[in-house]
């Protein structure tokens, strides 16, 4: 029993606009009945008594800034809470916030540049509402002030190295809020500039320093289709890519074969993790065409011949992240820009909004295929083989693909085939390296992200004393390897063999134990011994339960006779399914054809593509070729948009 007055709930600051109505919560545990009473101080006078606030809610409309304590008392003891203040901003903007706000930071006042004369004073601000009262966290040049934690920053006297970029992170128990970014400068900083750093000096511009608020990618690879040609470069593309990109410390997303409905929801759930000031990078290989500057991507199950109602507006997708308001948007297409079926319509086209922070890159120029390269048992695309050696390069995003495209143009096998076209709105000098000044949310912090990803292992035992080891591989976030290890084998025990079976209920390849080329490649077990078993498990994306295997086991006993034992081993949900399953965007599209004008062309109307065959050349082959029916040239921009698609994924 509780000898004294313990408070389980303190009162949180708020920082609200004028006359909002407040709830200051105080709750409290004592031996005996508790009483409470509320005190009110403002600015100008002492602390009173609020008359008739004896409950553990106070309920106030807030009209100027004040501070509130309570106190909880029984006939023995008395304590009082914490002091809040509850702040009152004034001379908002009408309807500043939602009419349903729960309290989550919302920005009113964002830092502004400025231009500073040397050596004299310079204050940068920013306000936000939040109920709890947002925290404040500023950032130089990406790079966090530890010591800069209240609404204003104060630079008593301005140096060289104050000049620069400044941000405001604004957070409370709801989320966090990234202000605009604001440039301080020095109004005779050419002084300064008389002595250059060591690589302006030597004739190099040095890259201005620029940070993501968080960086997501989002990789497709469809390489097996249903009723089109299957590819062999895609998948592997994708897992080199997925690698590099890690490395440049991106939250990847990577799938392979995937129908309409799955890149129509992997879509929808990339966008909802993109946020303010993050980059974020869209991949595709796979078959896919372009028209009238409109680019689409085929799902593998697209049918014979596939029309527009069957493929996915990679422009639409541009938009979307566009609304997002991210730093940069990367849109990397390594798909075929030819146009076979001049009998669709072409819809209108309107403008993305100009940015400035978009960035294409085309595997192949227009009207043109693109190829992979069939090296034995090993299948890679022209634009994955140059790309992959410079994306690490600490350069401007455009430069690097420029690098690419320079080495695709010298490579023999396409010349006059192949080459790699850039389009871009750019505007500021961002880099795939740049530094992350600090997760966008929890979800996104590379520890986090990597750890769900990541089953651990795990031990089997049988009943005749054989212990097994299974670990497990993610080689795509919808595809695993499960190696199996024989760890402990009883002496009179011989003949031992292990063999993994997948799910009856889970379509994927066959269940052959032995490894195929793409194995050897993306399948490297952590501690670098060789299993006794492998099983693939892919399409993970459908599990819509936990995952049951079966493990066999073949031995002979003393008696030289053969027996075998099975058991079923759960490996929990991935992380992905659970991913998949949160929602079905397509529920939304049929909503909107349903209920779209005649008029209005719907999705299906929208995303258009047409068949593609096959045709391998010498060490070559076409990533997406048919015999021509018709094509359709075009000049347009990239940065553009059906207005009209119906693209179900915000």
């Amino acid at each position: 029993m509780l000898k004294e007055i313990q408070i389980t709930e303190q009162p949180v600051c708020a920082c609200v606009p004028p006359d909002f109505p407040l709830t200051l919560r105080c709750r409290a545990q004592g031996p005996t009945r508790l009483c409470y009473q509320w005190f009110v101080q403002s600015e100008s006078t002492d602390s009173q008594e609020i008359p008739g606030a004896t409950l553990p809610d106070l309920h106030i409309e807030a009209r100027r800034t004040q501070l509130y304590v309570c106190r909880i008392n029984d006939q023995h003891h008395i304590l009082f809470s914490h002091w809040v203040k509850v702040k009152v901003l004034r001379n908002l903007p009408k309807g500043c916030h939602p009419y349903d706000w729960n309290g989550e930071p919302i920005i009113i006042t964002n830092p502004v540049s400025a231009h500073v004369k040397s050596h004299k004073p310079a204050k940068l601000q920013c306000s936000a509402l939040g109920i709890p009262a947002p925290e404040y966290q500023w950032y130089h040049n990406g790079l966090c002030q530890l010591h800069q934690r209240e609404m204003q920053i104060t630079i008593k006297s301005m140096k060289p190295t104050d000049c620069g970029s400044y941000l405001c992170c604004v957070s409370n128990a709801h989320g966090e809020r990234w202000s605009e970014a604001a440039e301080l400068s020095i109004e005779e900083d050419i002084i300064f500039q008389q002595t250059p750093p060591p690589s302006v000096a030597a004739g190099t511009k040095p890259l201005e320093r620029y940070f993501a608020a968080g960086k997501v990618a989002l990789l497709i690879g469809n390489n097996s289709y249903i009723r089109h040609p299957n590819l062999l470069a895609p998948m592997v593309d994708v897992c080199e890519l997925s690698a590099l990109l890690r490395k440049l410390g991106f939250c990847v997303i990577s799938l392979v074969d995937l129908t309409q409905e799955e890149m129509i929801t992997a879509v929808h759930q990339f966008l909802q993790l993109l946020d303010r000031g993050m980059y974020g990078l869209f991949y595709y290989a796979g078959h896919g065409y372009e028209r009238s500057g409109r680019n689409y991507m085929v799902p593998i199950d697209a049918p014979q011949p596939y029309r527009p109602e069957n493929c996915i507006s990679v422009q639409r997708i541009l938009q979307k992240m566009q609304e997002r308001r991210t730093a940069l948007n990367v849109v990397l297409l390594d798909t075929c820009r030819k146009w076979y079926n001049a009998d669709c319509a072409v819809s209108t086209v309107t403008p993305l909004k100009p940015l400035g922070n978009t960035v294409y890159g085309y595997a192949t120029s227009e009207n043109a295929e693109a190829y992979e390269v069939q090296d034995e048992e090993f299948s890679s695309g022209i634009f994955m083989t140059y790309l992959k050696k410079h994306i690490l390069k600490e350069k401007k995003v455009t430069h690097m693909l420029e690098d690419v495209l320079e080495d695709i143009g010298k490579d023999p096998l396409v010349i006059g085939k192949q080459v790699m076209e850039i389009r871009h709105s750019l505007k500021e000098c961002r880099t795939l390296t740049d530094k992350i000044c600090c997760s966008a949310s929890e979800r996104l912090d590379r520890t986090v992200w990597d750890r769900r990803s990541k089953i651990p292992k795990q031990m089997v035992k049988f009943s005749c004393g054989v212990e097994v080891e299974l670990r497990f591989k993610t080689v795509f976030s919808n595809l695993i390897h499960t190696f199996a290890k024989l760890t402990h084998t009883p002496a009179h025990l011989t003949d031992i063999k292990i063999i993994l079976y997948k799910p009856s209920d889970m379509p994927d390849q066959s269940n052959a134990c032995k490894r195929d080329p793409l194995d050897s490649l993306v399948a490297l077990q952590d501690d670098g011994e060789e299993a006794d078993c492998m099983l693939r498990l892919s399409n993970l994306q459908k599990c819509r339960n936990n995952i049951i295997i079966k493990v066999d086991l073949h031995f002979t006993n003393l008696d030289r006779v053969s027996i075998q034992e099975s058991l079923e081993h759960v490996i929990p949900q991935p992380w992905i399914a659970k991913l998949f399953n949160r929602t079905n965007p397509l529920c939304f599209m049929r909503r909107h054809k349903a209920e779209a004008p005649e008029s209005m062309p719907t999705m299906e109307t929208q995303l258009t593509t047409d068949s593609l065959d096959s045709q391998p050349g010498a060490h070559l082959k076409d990533a997406g070729e048919m015999p021509i029916s018709g094509q359709s040239k075009s000049s347009s921009e990239p940065e553009e948009n059906d207005e009209s698609d119906v693209l179900p994924i915000l």
